[in-house]
């Protein structure tokens, strides 16, 4: 085991709990420092991948998970006038896909599962990170009430705008994928139980992702310009012209959530990292590589980071060889799944009548072998056991 003393963890989103978790099971002791008044996790709904669900087992909270949402094991892509272009029953890809699901949690339920694996004593809340200093031999993190706190290790899990990353991987951009999302739950049946379904058209694109027999969560992206953020209370005005016949229940979905509640973001993420760690730092979750959600696997990766970061550290005799073990692990698939992404991405914002019939005719063709590697590589690589 590495010889580490006090793990310092910036961030008590959903990477920073899951490592938090998986490191105080290693034998590690570790405070969690969240800016905000109370833990709470922004958004909607998450996607939990069979991949994330084996770390969640491990942390001791896949239990919460599973009895929160129903287990979606077909999945579909189709376009807005409803012709279904793509249709993968996850039974019929073979054996090894036997267990695989995605589970659509409600965000607080997933941040309050991972919550208790890590006891209050902890976590230290309205904690807001203003500067970390990285010696030799320790690392400190400045906080806003002018404390100072110090450690063997500093974990940056404060997402896509992180004060840490700049230390570890350098000065570098977010790049905007060129369009806006905005997310709901909506308290109806959804129309088609166990089926994970994308409808996509020119430009813009939604779904609508069962939780429970009577919870959807749903998702719109659209084309817009970077920063057009609308007032909550014009929202669900503009998403009904815009999606007026939309087919697959998506327009009901959207009338059925309150205006307050329907949350709009932009969609960013950062060009690929080279590398996640610096001495005594570490990137975890949207700190180290943060993706647009077009496959689903941001959560995902930041839950497999804890996993993998606590075994190295317990694994290894030194933090050096700890961090270098981890960094070997993650960089390849992350780095893979956040440019995969960005690629989808860039497709969806095509609106030509020729452009949209080519993304179309293009996804009707994808051979079935093709589509089970990429079904594999994302979904089922678990990182093991802690």
């Amino acid at each position: 085991m590495a010889q580490v003393g006090r793990i310092l963890i910036v961030g008590g989103g959903i990477g920073g709990l899951a490592t938090a978790g998986a490191l105080l099971l290693a034998g590690f002791d570790v405070v969690v420092f969240e800016q905000n008044h109370e833990l709470r996790e922004e958004g909607a709904g998450v996607g939990l991948w069979s991949n994330a669900m084996c770390s969640l087992d491990q942390l001791g909270a896949g239990h919460m998970i599973r009895k929160s949402c129903t287990p979606l094991r077909t999945l579909a892509g189709s376009n807005a006038h409803g012709k279904t272009l793509s249709l993968v029953n996850l039974d019929d890809l073979g054996p090894e896909f036997a267990s695989a699901a995605c589970s659509v949690v409600l965000r607080p339920v997933l941040l309050a599962a991972l919550a208790e694996r890590v006891p209050q004593s902890s976590i230290r809340t309205n904690a807001r990170a203003l500067g970390v200093e990285a010696m030799p031999d320790r690392v400190q993190l400045h906080l806003h009430d002018g404390s100072i706190e110090e450690g063997d290790l500093l974990v940056g899990a404060d997402g896509l705008y992180s004060i840490v990353r700049p230390l570890v991987a350098g000065p570098d951009s977010v790049r905007y994928s060129g369009q806006t999302c905005f997310r709901g739950i909506a308290q109806i049946r959804p129309d088609e139980p166990g089926v994970l379904r994308e409808v996509q058209g020119a430009g813009q694109r939604g779904s609508v992702c069962p939780v429970d027999d009577q919870t959807a969560y749903w998702w719109t992206a659209l084309n817009a310009p970077c920063g057009a953020i609308l007032p909550p209370e014009d929202r669900k005005t503009f998403l009904l012209e815009r999606y007026k016949g939309w087919p697959y229940g998506l327009e009901a979905a959207i009338a059925s959530t309150p205006s307050a509640s329907i949350l709009q973001n932009d969609l960013f993420d950062r060009p690929p990292a080279i590398t996640y760690t610096r001495g005594r730092l570490v990137l975890v979750g949207d700190a180290a590589h943060p993706t647009t959600p077009n496959l689903g696997q941001g959560a995902n990766m930041a839950i497999d980071d804890g996993i993998v970061l606590a075994r190295c550290l317990r694994n290894s005799p030194t933090i050096e060889g700890a961090l270098q073990e981890y960094q070997r692990e993650r960089l390849p698939r992350t780095r893979m799944v956040v440019q995969r992404s960005w690629s989808y991405g860039r497709m969806c914002v095509w609106k030509s009548p020729f452009a949209v019939w080519l993304r179309e005719t293009s996804v009707r063709l994808t051979p079935g072998a093709v589509l089970k590697r990429m079904l594999s590589e994302q979904i089922l690589e678990s990182v093991g056991t802690l």
